[in-house]
């Protein structure tokens, strides 16, 4: 076999395994990808879960709706009696007990609070244990995010290490047939040159990834609470996921019009109005300004009775020496002589904080559903743009590259050309999984 011949046999084979795995990347979406270092896989909701039960965000929002909750009981029960022991009328001149006046004196006071008061404090304190309840719903699905932020992050980051080990390979291949072209005189040095900086690039871009999946290896581990060197393998986008987010063949994809910027057809989002009416009925968010609200109105009516008198009863008993015992009841009730200057005063600031609160909801309702505009408006993005990947750029770059190919096998291309197309087909090659995962991480937000 003639020198010219076992080059061209070498490129077909290096291409023809570099094509291949492309073709699997592509239509593999959800496959595992192990980094170096890595051990065993662990499922995306073995991980969430495992987020809620122990991440410490959600643990301190526990505790509290405990400590809202063993709250309700005191605020619903009256004040403790006051137990009375002492002397009355003790002469000062002659000390003892032989006055008719003088005696022994035991009693019991009750502050019974007026009606209706009662009820309503322990109705505020049962409303306020619903907001921290909604914290704590707010902090588990917080924790959920995290960890496929994370997840999602790792996955793109462990597919591009693939995209870019394949073309390390396939680069090689170059180098030694450029290498080999130059030694019998059918290349320049500037293609051995050329091709020994691409894939100093290459490397360099496996540094900076390597580098990125350990900060993405400890914002998930930080997620479930474990270390951060904690070996993670076998993140991946779910296939339901990304099926959600660009069809598998090219054959299947649509768009809604022919004009540029359309938006690919066939969307798995609800309509954006739906969506939000959703967000709003279901945002622990909002579900906790509703729950304030209601707890205030609670204090605001309470407050209302502010000046409706509590009373305090008492009863007591007197032992005399030598003369008859005697029992003693009264009723004690407050005057409201400072009712304009105080009572007044509390229900207008009540009454302030609960406008307030009404006012707090009515922004995170706006924002709630500002959140899911931006959101839905970038998953059409990033549908359309994965759409387009799929449907025309990476077949077009696959194609550009056998062509240089081809022409660089009968001299028709140089070196450098056929270098750039593999660069442009790496990058859109990463680009599509990192537009994948962007895509289910804010699935996973809305």
């Amino acid at each position: 076999m003639s020198q010219s011949l076992k080059i061209s046999a070498l490129l077909l084979a290096s291409l023809a395994a570099g094509f291949a795995s492309g073709l699997r990347a592509q239509t593999h979406i959800d496959g595992v990808s192990t980094a170096p270092g890595s051990t065993t896989a662990e499922t995306l909701d073995g991980l969430t879960a495992r987020a809620v039960a122990v991440h410490p965000s959600v643990l301190l929002a526990s505790a509290r709706v405990e400590a809202a909750r063993a709250r309700v009981g005191p605020a619903g029960a009256w004040m403790d009696p006051m137990v009375m022991a002492g002397v009355q009328n003790l002469p000062v001149s002659e000390p003892g007990f032989k006055d008719f006046m003088t005696m022994k004196m035991v009693g019991i006071a009750q502050t019974v609070p007026y009606p209706g008061k009662t009820r309503l404090r322990r109705s505020a304190a049962e409303l306020e244990v619903l907001a921290p309840e909604a914290r704590l719903d707010a902090a588990r699905l917080e924790a959920v995010q995290r960890v496929r932020e994370a997840y999602y992050e790792l996955a793109y980051i462990d597919q591009a290490l693939e995209i870019t080990a394949r073309n390390q390979l396939l680069l090689s291949d170059f180098i030694r047939i450029s290498e080999v072209r130059y030694s019998v005189g059918s290349g320049g040095q500037q293609d051995v040159l050329k091709a020994g900086v691409e894939a100093a690039r290459l490397a360099e871009e496996t540094v900076a990834l390597t580098e990125q999946r350990r900060i993405a290896q400890a914002r998930l581990n930080e997620a479930v609470d474990r270390y951060s060197e904690t070996p993670i393998a076998g993140a991946a986008v779910p296939d339901r996921i990304a099926r959600a987010a660009v069809a598998l063949a090219p054959a299947e994809i649509r768009f809604v019009s022919a004009s540029f910027g359309a938006r690919a057809a066939g969307s798995p989002l609800p309509a954006l109005r739906s969506l939000e009416e959703m967000a709003v009925a279901n945002s622990p968010l909002l579900r906790e300004q509703q729950t304030m609200i209601d707890a205030q109105t609670a204090r605001l009516e309470l407050a209302g009775r502010a000046h409706l008198p509590d009373f305090d009863l008492s009863l007591q008993y007197g032992q005399r020496s030598g003369y008859t015992d005697m029992v003693s009841a009264t009723v004690s009730i407050p005057l409201p002589v400072n009712r304009r200057g105080r009572q007044n005063a509390e229900v207008s600031a009540v009454r302030a904080e609960l406008l307030a609160a009404d006012a707090g909801r009515h922004e995170v309702r706006n924002r709630v559903r500002l959140d899911v505009a931006r959101l839905h408006s970038e998953l059409e993005r990033d549908r359309a743009q994965l759409a387009l990947y799929v449907k025309s750029i990476l077949p077009q770059a696959r194609a550009s590259l056998e062509s240089a190919t081809a022409g660089y096998q009968v001299g028709r291309v140089d070196l450098l050309a056929l270098l750039d197309d593999q660069t442009t087909l790496y990058n859109y090659e990463a680009a599509y999984h990192r537009l994948l995962s962007d895509f289910a991480r804010k699935l996973a937000e809305v």
